[in-house]
């Protein structure tokens, strides 16, 4: 999520009532820090303004892009919301645009994919004031699904679609051997590649069908992706509805995997729920220590400390140098415990740190750290070094000589 460096701190600035050359200090050596402060905190400010409005953070994370929304980047702070519509209009009609507070991005929704499309291609790297525009197309389905219809004030009353098959139309007018003690069903032995949306497209026919949804949790080895935990739920309007929808749909055939459909006993199914949320967190619950990647090579020890300790209390702080003493490009942070090792992440994943933003991730349990394997290799080349030394004083000074003393004497 890029922002304009000078936008961001313009933006702050403003805020606490500060000169921006205050700072922003060439003389000072937490400049950089600073910085990656600011810069964090308002892309924390920012994420929460678009949750707040409905945008599907996740969806940032997948490279498809959709036809009708765009990401407006590096416009200069100051810039009023009525400047951007007037700016994207002429193009067309405009169904939303939305500027966090921090007043450094935004996003702009067109009615139509082709009104954003001459948008795209008129304003993209177009002079703006003092700056130029970044354009950047949106995620596909980067806002989320509309409310449900206003029905009077009874949320559980939704309007029925007289096209959708209902459940007793596939079975052929089922007797149910048993009554399910639950409008949810729980739903096993899914494909991993099986997402929500594919579950729900499965058990939409139905009748009385709700919501479906797909149980996922983080990745331990990259927890900016999102896994899946192999079942869901589905939930109907009724039990009786459940039951015929359960009758239909167990042993069906979803992505290749034979689904196992069983009523939700919510004790039982949030018991399994919480043991597999808690292994796939004691994964990562015992990891404290984090890999800081593409870390400028003028970055200093102290800057990596100053940057993460506000997350924490630090173990440690290793910044690995060449034998020529400069910076190999990545650090280790290591925290006293994973929640303060998983905030730092969280927090400064998209933050830049001297131009350069920060790749963090979670060090892996046999990580050798090359600090020390450097001063061990450094060590043992010493020794040859030495040893190598001491066989050749040795064998230089090796002269042959007679124990019997010199033949040429007399015996007298």
């Amino acid at each position: 999520m890029y922002m304009n460096a000078d936008a961001v701190m313009a933006s702050i600035s403003d805020r606490l009532g500060v000169l921006k050359s205050e700072l922003v200090d060439p003389t000072s050596a937490e400049t950089a820090v600073k910085q990656a402060q600011a810069e964090t905190h308002v892309i924390q400010e920012t994420k929460a303004y678009f949750s707040a409005n409905r945008v599907d953070l996740d969806t940032f994370r997948k490279k498809e892009r959709g036809e009708t929304a765009i990401l407006v980047k590096n416009f200069p702070y100051g810039t009023k919301l009525q400047e951007l519509k007037d700016l994207f209009e002429a193009h067309g009609s405009v169904k939303r645009l939305l500027m966090p507070p921090s007043g450094v991005i935004a996003i702009v929704e067109f009615e139509r994919g082709d009104h954003a499309r001459s948008a795209f291609r008129s304003l993209a790297y177009r002079r703006f004031k003092e700056s130029v525009l970044f354009l950047e197309k949106a995620p596909k389905d980067i806002f989320e699904g509309q409310s449900l219809p206003d029905d009077g004030g009874n949320s559980s009353t939704m309007p029925v679609d007289q096209s959708k098959l209902l459940a007793t139309d596939l079975l052929g007018n089922p007797e149910p051997q048993r009554c399910t003690v639950s409008s949810t069903l729980f739903v096993r032995n899914l494909n991993f590649s099986t997402t929500s949306s594919g579950l729900s497209d499965l058990f939409k026919p139905l009748d009385g069908f709700l919501s479906a949804r797909v149980k996922t949790r983080l990745n331990p080895k990259d927890p900016r992706k999102i896994l899946s935990m192999g079942f869901g739920f589905v939930e109907f309007r009724t039990n009786q509805q459940a039951e015929v929808a359960l009758a239909a749909m167990d042993g069906h055939n979803l992505d290749g995997h034979k689904l196992l459909v069983r009523a939700s006993s919510r004790a039982i199914d949030a018991a399994e729920e919480r043991r597999r949320a808690d292994n796939a967190a004691k994964a990562i619950g015992r990891r404290t220590k984090i890999i800081i990647k593409n870390l400028p090579f003028e970055a200093s020890k102290k800057e990596v400390r100053s940057l993460f300790s506000s997350y924490g209390q630090l173990r440690s702080v290793r910044v690995p140098k060449k034998i020529d003493n400069s910076t190999r490009g990545f650090a280790f942070a290591d925290f006293v415990t994973a929640r303060e090792a998983e905030n730092a992440i969280n927090a400064l994943k998209d933050t830049h740190l001297l131009g350069r933003r920060l790749v963090l991730d979670f060090a892996a349990e046999d990580e050798v750290d090359p600090e020390q394997e450097i001063e061990r290799m450094k060590e043992k080349a010493g020794k040859q070094a030495n040893k190598v030394a001491v066989q050749r004083l040795t064998s230089s000074s090796r002269k042959k000589f007679n124990i019997e003393g010199d033949e040429g004497l007399d015996g007298d």
